[in-house]
């Protein structure tokens, strides 16, 4: 279960009640509360269970905490998205989640957040574009991967949304957008995006302009 949010930009504190269960399900519950959306390559999270989380706390403190001997750190990339990352093993031992954070930062490749940063803007943007896909009810999982000509291909969903028209039409609207830049050399695939339901509390991540369709272009 999970608590629905209470930020406001006076006060950016979210409270959450998300009990210990497997870290997908705690990166889902996450995200719905906070409204966030991730991307997370679905591999890193294979048999992993967090803690859980209860009281008051920034989303990013709150996300550092759920990811707290799990081997993996969360940055955000903007207001509304973030990265799930691979720490490297000889940091995955230490105790806070401020020095695993130190650790991920001064190790990890700067490209590879650039360019999950970037999944996240074109991905957003083309669901955003078609009415059918625009969020606001529905929660998805979505698996794809970007080929040598920096196309997304193979998108599929990992679990239904519930309503098959929609299963159809995330697919479809992603199959073939360009990316406009290739992965990083070593950078793991296939992709993980989590779209979540808005929530009375939260603004979606469709931009107003986009929100409108494709008529405005």
């Amino acid at each position: 279960m999970f608590a629905a949010p209470s930020a406001t930009a006076a006060d950016p504190h979210v409270e959450f009640n998300i009990p210990a269960q497997s870290l997908d399900g705690v990166l889902d519950a996450f995200g719905t509360a906070t409204g966030s959306i991730a991307v997370y390559n679905g591999n890193l999270t294979i048999g992993l269970r967090s803690q859980g989380l209860k009281g008051r706390f920034t989303p990013a403190e709150a996300l550092k905490r759920l990811l707290l001997h799990t081997g993996l750190i969360g940055e955000y990339t903007n207001d509304n998205a973030f990265v799930v990352l691979a720490v490297p093993s000889s940091a995955a031992s230490l105790a806070t989640a401020s020095a695993i954070a130190q650790a991920a930062l001064s190790q990890q490749n700067v490209d590879e957040q650039r360019y999950s940063g970037l999944l996240q803007e074109t991905v957003v943007r083309a669901l955003c574009l078609r009415p059918e896909t625009q969020t606001g009810g529905y929660r998805a999982v979505i698996s794809f991967s970007v080929d040598a000509s920096g196309e997304v291909v193979r998108p599929r969903l990992l679990s239904s949304t519930g309503d098959q028209r929609l299963d159809a039409a995330i697919p479809e609207t992603l199959g073939g957008i360009v990316v406009g830049r290739l992965p990083p050399p070593r950078m793991a695939q296939p992709f993980t995006m989590i779209v979540l339901p808005q929530t009375t509390s939260t603004a979606g991540f469709c931009p107003p302009r986009l929100a409108r369709g494709s008529r405005d272009e």
